[in-house]
Protein backbone atom coordinates (compact mmCIF):
# COMPACT_ATOMS: atom_id res chain seq x y z
CA UNK A 1 0.00 0.00 0.00
CA UNK A 2 1.58 3.50 -1.14
CA UNK A 3 0.47 6.31 1.28
CA UNK A 4 1.01 9.82 -0.12
CA UNK A 5 4.58 10.97 -1.11
CA UNK A 6 5.74 7.49 -1.95
CA UNK A 7 5.73 6.29 1.60
CA UNK A 8 4.61 2.37 1.74
CA UNK A 9 3.05 1.17 4.73
CA UNK A 10 5.24 -1.85 5.64
CA UNK A 11 2.80 -3.19 8.20
CA UNK A 12 -0.27 -2.85 10.16
CA UNK A 13 -1.92 -4.13 13.40
CA UNK A 14 -4.52 -2.99 15.66
CA UNK A 15 -4.71 -2.88 19.33
CA UNK A 16 -8.03 -1.89 20.81
CA UNK A 17 -8.39 1.73 19.61
CA UNK A 18 -5.03 2.14 18.22
CA UNK A 19 -4.21 1.19 14.37
CA UNK A 20 -0.54 0.75 14.48
CA UNK A 21 1.04 1.39 10.61
CA UNK A 22 4.49 1.22 10.42
CA UNK A 23 5.93 3.42 7.22
CA UNK A 24 8.92 3.02 5.12
CA UNK A 25 10.47 6.49 5.88
CA UNK A 26 10.74 4.93 9.52
CA UNK A 27 8.36 6.40 11.27
CA UNK A 28 5.15 4.82 13.36
CA UNK A 29 1.73 6.18 12.35
CA UNK A 30 -0.79 5.42 15.49
CA UNK A 31 -4.48 6.63 14.90
CA UNK A 32 -7.48 6.15 17.77
CA UNK A 33 -10.48 5.90 17.23
CA UNK A 34 -12.98 7.75 19.31
CA UNK A 35 -14.17 4.05 20.45
CA UNK A 36 -13.53 1.80 22.04
CA UNK A 37 -12.54 4.37 24.68
CA UNK A 38 -8.73 4.00 26.03
CA UNK A 39 -7.10 4.09 29.78
CA UNK A 40 -3.77 3.58 30.90
CA UNK A 41 -3.52 -0.14 30.72
CA UNK A 42 -4.60 0.37 27.13
CA UNK A 43 -2.03 2.44 26.31
CA UNK A 44 0.58 -0.40 27.70
CA UNK A 45 -0.80 -3.19 25.78
CA UNK A 46 0.02 -0.17 22.65
CA UNK A 47 3.61 -0.18 24.01
CA UNK A 48 3.80 -4.14 23.71
CA UNK A 49 2.50 -3.84 20.38
CA UNK A 50 4.63 -1.06 18.89
CA UNK A 51 7.65 -2.97 20.77
CA UNK A 52 7.20 -5.58 18.21
CA UNK A 53 6.20 -4.29 15.27
CA UNK A 54 9.69 -1.63 15.69
CA UNK A 55 11.82 -4.43 17.23
CA UNK A 56 12.19 -3.26 20.15
CA UNK A 57 14.07 0.26 19.13
CA UNK A 58 12.65 4.12 19.49
CA UNK A 59 11.63 5.34 16.37
CA UNK A 60 9.38 8.84 15.45
CA UNK A 61 5.92 8.14 16.73
CA UNK A 62 2.56 10.32 14.50
CA UNK A 63 -0.34 10.43 16.29
CA UNK A 64 -3.67 11.04 14.80
CA UNK A 65 -7.44 10.83 16.32
CA UNK A 66 -10.98 10.42 15.41
CA UNK A 67 -12.53 13.76 15.94
CA UNK A 68 -14.26 12.74 19.32
CA UNK A 69 -11.33 10.75 20.38
CA UNK A 70 -10.43 12.66 23.51
CA UNK A 71 -6.82 11.21 25.38
CA UNK A 72 -8.33 11.11 29.33
CA UNK A 73 -6.65 12.98 32.10
CA UNK A 74 -4.75 9.91 33.42
CA UNK A 75 -3.71 8.22 29.83
CA UNK A 76 -1.99 12.16 29.58
CA UNK A 77 -0.29 12.15 32.57
CA UNK A 78 0.94 8.85 31.73
CA UNK A 79 2.07 9.43 28.41
CA UNK A 80 3.87 12.31 29.29
CA UNK A 81 6.75 10.13 31.42
CA UNK A 82 9.67 9.22 30.63
CA UNK A 83 9.38 5.60 30.77
CA UNK A 84 5.91 5.31 29.63
CA UNK A 85 6.96 4.60 26.06
CA UNK A 86 10.47 3.36 25.26
CA UNK A 87 9.81 2.59 21.86
CA UNK A 88 9.10 6.68 20.97
CA UNK A 89 11.99 9.03 20.37
CA UNK A 90 9.73 12.07 20.07
CA UNK A 91 5.97 12.49 19.45
CA UNK A 92 4.03 14.51 16.55
CA UNK A 93 0.32 14.87 17.40
CA UNK A 94 -2.12 16.30 14.83
CA UNK A 95 -4.40 18.42 15.75
CA UNK A 96 -7.33 18.40 13.77
CA UNK A 97 -10.32 20.27 15.61
CA UNK A 98 -10.09 22.89 18.41
CA UNK A 99 -10.77 20.21 21.50
CA UNK A 100 -7.51 18.51 19.88
CA UNK A 101 -5.85 22.02 19.85
CA UNK A 102 -6.97 23.00 23.55
CA UNK A 103 -5.91 19.10 24.68
CA UNK A 104 -2.64 19.53 23.36
CA UNK A 105 -1.45 22.80 24.11
CA UNK A 106 -2.91 21.70 27.96
CA UNK A 107 -0.48 18.50 27.76
CA UNK A 108 2.71 20.39 26.41
CA UNK A 109 2.21 23.13 29.07
CA UNK A 110 1.00 20.95 32.17
CA UNK A 111 1.95 17.28 31.43
CA UNK A 112 5.34 18.41 30.62
CA UNK A 113 6.10 15.30 28.21
CA UNK A 114 9.31 13.57 28.79
CA UNK A 115 10.01 12.83 25.31
CA UNK A 116 10.78 15.59 22.57
CA UNK A 117 6.54 16.28 21.74
CA UNK A 118 4.71 18.99 19.15
CA UNK A 119 1.57 19.66 18.11
CA UNK A 120 0.94 19.81 14.76
CA UNK A 121 -2.07 21.60 12.84
CA UNK A 122 -1.43 19.41 9.53
CA UNK A 123 0.71 15.62 8.65
CA UNK A 124 3.14 16.91 6.36
CA UNK A 125 4.70 19.44 9.23
CA UNK A 126 4.75 16.56 11.31
CA UNK A 127 6.44 14.16 9.13
CA UNK A 128 9.34 16.75 8.88
CA UNK A 129 9.97 17.45 11.85
CA UNK A 130 9.71 13.63 12.42
CA UNK A 131 12.20 12.88 9.93
CA UNK A 132 15.09 14.80 12.25
CA UNK A 133 14.79 11.78 14.62
CA UNK A 134 15.24 9.01 12.18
Amino acid sequence: MIQGNDIEIMGTRVCEPFTLRMRSDGILHSHIASKPEFDVESLKRFNSVMGEMVGQKKVPLLVTLDDFAIPPYETREFWSQKGACPYSIADAFIAGNIGHQLIGRLYLKFNKPARPTKIFFNTDDAVTWLRSFV
